[in-house]
């Protein structure tokens, strides 16, 4: 008997791997599938008649016109206006990546994954090293590397224009990726591949490409490399390979078990895909491992810094910081920050548990940042005035008086430097830049707005702008005297004057010194001499020494302005 040749088989292999160019080529394969569909099954009786072959059970048969679906929609057959497509959407996901991530925005990086077009030259790899098509294999990789270059590019001229500052967390948080990143990509690559192939799961495709995102990690390594981090961006492009690696080498192997290469073909190719396959693997391996080391470290960098904080917490007891405080490995360091209201407390306990616990090599420093509280001394209870006739005629006065002397254009201040009502005489003494207004104007308003006239009297003294050549001016005369009598009552207070200013409103005086003193009389002499308007705010910084032979301390008062007396 004949041995019996599978033509199923052999026509799908012919139609699926050679390519179909032509038209005319198409017509003459039509007639050949059909006589396919028509051949008999193992279960017709065997007269020496061509029969089907059963699939192996982990190898799913796929017929010709899924592969041929498959091979259109990832490229493989070349479509027209297929590079203006691909690089007008790549273009625009980069565009919208690099401004989700320059404002820090998790929406607009996530439209920015779906618009990527990315997907589809790592999935043709995939398939092309499947069916052993080397040749189009490289094709694909040299789109692939040409676009990661091309938003590379694209991606440092936008971040030169628009990222400014320090870089977003949406950038940041792709530049350290660990095992996780590499586990995500096999699934999504898996997920990706499988969607491709079953056209009932397609759905699918946009979660995949949220899942392992190809452009985001990319557009990171333009910014970092713009901004001059040259670390950050190797940690963003170590992401960006995993993601490739991982999703050709789950494409590969989901394409070779749904049935996507031909058995015979399969047979006929396996040494060779197996062996391309094998160096994807190697990638993905030597990936991994430096991956497994990142999240080792990082889980075992958080456990350290959770077991010192216990420590920490222990060693404060009842003290209660005003924050958290913060403990950081630096090397051999170990630096702890603790901000308080209170005064600092021995560190020698802290000093010895540390070591005890992370070892006697450690350097432990602390930063003990104690804030001060000033309070007011006195409080004014509140209180209710009854004017008298006099003092609201004395009051309506002044304000029409206010508002005649700001009246007309002049160049410089107009004020009321005394006013005297009695007897039915107004005295006014006044001074300003220029002349007076008239006094005809203000009689008139006088007796306009009051019930009574009253006989107006007026000195002017006119105020003329003077050059800083003809000396301080009045304020500085006065911040002089301020001066003078804050080193007077320093010397005697043992404390030292670090700054006074004064700007025509409040007199701001800043002190040191190891213990707070009672600043009452220096405040009252100081207010002595200020209008009444004006006021006094002392700020008072706390000096300690809290060095140790064992450990680094650094205490910093953090300034508090109190006006009035201090307590």
């Amino acid at each position: 008997m004949p041995e019996q040749r599978n033509v199923s088989d052999d026509a799908l292999d012919a139609f699926s791997a050679a390519p179909v160019d032509t038209p005319s080529r198409d017509e003459k394969i039509e007639p050949t599938k059909a006589q396919i569909d028509d051949t008999p099954t193992e279960s017709a009786p065997s007269y020496g008649i061509l029969t089907k072959r059963k699939p192996l059970w982990w190898h799913r048969h796929l017929e010709s016109e899924e592969r041929h679906r498959i091979l259109a929609e990832l490229g493989i057959k070349r479509q027209p206006g297929w590079g203006f497509r691909f690089s007008t959407m790549l273009a625009l996901s980069v565009i919208v990546a690099v401004m989700g991530m320059s404002a820090d925005s998790a929406a607009v990086v996530i439209g920015a994954m779906l618009l990527a077009p990315l997907m589809q030259p790592v999935l043709a790899a995939a398939a092309c090293i499947a069916m052993a098509l080397f040749r189009k294999s490289l094709t694909a990789a040299g789109h692939i590397l040409f676009a990661s270059i091309g938003a590379i590019a694209l991606a440092y001229v936008l971040s030169a224009l628009f990222v400014n500052g320090d870089l977003p967390s949406e950038v940041t948080s792709r530049t350290a990726p660990d095992i996780r990143d590499l586990v995500v990509a096999l699934a999504a690559g898996t997920a990706g591949a499988y969607a491709t192939v079953r056209t009932d799961v397609s759905s699918s495709l946009p979660g995949v490409a949220v899942a392992v995102a190809l452009v985001p990690p990319i557009a990171a390594v333009g910014i970092t490399l713009e901004t001059g981090n040259e670390t950050l961006a190797r940690g963003a492009l170590l992401l960006y390979a995993t993601n490739l690696a991982a999703i050709v080498f789950a494409a590969l192997i989901v394409f070779v078990a749904t049935g996507f290469v031909p058995p015979r073909r399969l047979a006929t190719t396996f040494p060779r895909t197996a062996a391309v396959s094998a160096i994807v693997a190697l990638t993905v391996i030597a990936i991994a491992v430096p991956l497994y080391r990142a999240s080792v470290s990082a889980a075992q960098d958080t456990d350290r810094e959770l077991e010192a904080k216990a420590i920490v917490d222990n060693w404060l007891g009842q003290i209660k910081p005003a924050n958290t405080p913060t403990v950081a490995f630096n090397n051999q360091r170990i630096l702890v920050r603790v901000r308080s209201f209170e005064d600092p407390v021995d560190d020698q306990p802290l000093t010895e548990a540390l070591q005890l616990q992370f070892g006697d090599d450690r350097i432990v420093s602390l930063e003990w940042e104690k804030l001060a509280r000033f309070e007011t001394t006195t409080t004014i209870a509140p209180t209710t005035t009854v004017l008298t006739g006099a003092e609201r005629l004395a009051d309506d006065v002044e304000k029409i008086i206010d508002e005649w002397l700001q009246d007309g254009d002049f160049d410089g201040v107009r004020r009321v430097d005394a006013l005297i009502i009695g007897d039915g005489v107004v005295r006014i003494d006044a001074s300003g830049a220029g002349n007076s207004p008239p006094i005809e104007d203000l009689t008139t308003r006088l007796d306009a707005a009051l019930d009574e006239t009253l006989e107006v009297q007026l000195t002017w003294v006119e105020r003329r702008n003077v050059t800083s050549d003809a000396g301080p001016t009045a304020d500085e005369l006065l911040e002089e005297q301020i001066v003078v009598i804050s080193e007077e009552w320093a010397r005697a207070t043992d404390v030292t004057v670090l700054d006074v200013a004064y700007d025509g409103l409040d007199a701001v005086i800043q002190l040191a010194a190891e213990t707070q003193p009672d600043a009452t009389d220096f405040v009252n002499d100081v207010e002595a001499l200020l209008p009444d308007e004006a006021g006094v705010r002392v700020l008072f910084i706390r000096r300690l020494d809290i060095t140790t032979t064992t450990t680094t301390t650094t205490t910093t008062t953090s300034p508090t302005s109190a006006t009035g007396t201090l307590p």
